[in-house]
C-alpha cells in the first residue's frame, strides 16, 4: 500500500472515530437528561445549589448543556467530581467510562493495522 494511500486512511480512520466520540457524547448526555427528567437518577451539580436528590438539576437546555459537559468528562475520564450521578445514572457513568476506555484502544488497533499493512 502507497503511502499516500495509507495516510487518506489513516485520515478516514481519525474522522469515523471523532464521529463516534460525538455520537457517543450526544448519546449518553441525553440519556443522563432523560434519566433526570424520569425521576430514574439524576445528576447533582454542587456549584450551582442544588443538592436535593431526586430535584432535577435544572430545566430546560441549561439540564441537556449540564448532561452534555458531565458526559464529556466521564468519557474522557477526567472526572472533576463537580457534577455527581445518582440513582441509575450511576449505571450510565459506569457504562460510558468503560467506553471512554475501550475507543483510544479501537483506535491504535487501527491504526497499528493500517501500519503493518
Amino acid at each position: 500500500m502507497s503511502r499516500q494511500k495509507k495516510l487518506e486512511l489513516m485520515k478516514s480512520q481519525f474522522l469515523f472515530l471523532l464521529a463516534v466520540y460525538i455520537n457517543v457524547v450526544i448519546l449518553f448526555a441525553l440519556l443522563y437528561s432523560l434519566f433526570d427528567i424520569v425521576n430514574l437518577g439524576s445528576l447533582v451539580d454542587h456549584y450551582n445549589g442544588s443538592y436535593k436528590l431526586n430535584e432535577p438539576m435544572n430545566a430546560g437546555s441549561t439540564r441537556v448543556l449540564n448532561a452534555l459537559y458531565f458526559s464529556v468528562i466521564t468519557l474522557f475520564s477526567i472526572g472533576y467530581g463537580d457534577v455527581t450521578p445518582f440513582g441509575l445514572s450511576r449505571f450510565l457513568a459506569i457504562i460510558q467510562a468503560m467506553l471512554g476506555y475501550i475507543l483510544p484502544a479501537v483506535l491504535v488497533i487501527r491504526f497499528m493495522k493500517i501500519s503493518i499493512d
